[in-house]
């Protein structure tokens, strides 16, 4: 396995730990799909996460790929997670786009371009997921 490739599943294998430690016990790494990719990350209905351990920071593909695996897997919320080097996994960074930001499961509403996302940890991240009563 390459260095790149390992890393990548560490990453993948981290960002699983936590969720299941926070309460997401279905939480688990995906199999690769090939075209019609769903995220790296499952067990959570209806939430496609996607799990970037490079250093290369292409945040805008990496969003771009999120939103297209979340059509694949047919789910409404979906979120980017990057790692961040010496910082603990809770707080690694994470994209959400504006639009599914809301509490009690509401979502604001308009047409939104993709750039207009938010970045908050992978700790308040799950904290969102919980309030909008994702198991």
């Amino acid at each position: 396995m390459s260095k790149s490739k390992a890393r990548g599943t560490d990453t993948e294998t981290k960002v699983v730990r936590y969720l299941l430690s926070e309460g997401f016990y279905k939480a688990e790494r995906r199999a690769l799909k090939g075209k019609e990719d769903q995220g790296d990350v499952t067990g959570i209905e209806g939430v496609c996460i996607e799990v970037k351990g490079d250093r290369s920071n292409k945040v805008s593909a990496w969003k771009a790929q999120t939103v297209k695996e979340a059509g694949h897997a047919g789910v409404g919320m979906y979120l980017l997670v990057v790692r961040v080097d010496y910082k603990p996994v809770e707080r690694w960074e994470v994209h959400v786009p504006w639009n599914l930001l809301g509490s009690d499961g509401m979502r604001f509403g308009g047409d939104l371009e993709d750039w207009q996302w938010v970045r908050m940890d992978l700790r308040l991240a799950v904290d969102l997921l919980k309030a909008q009563g994702y198991s």
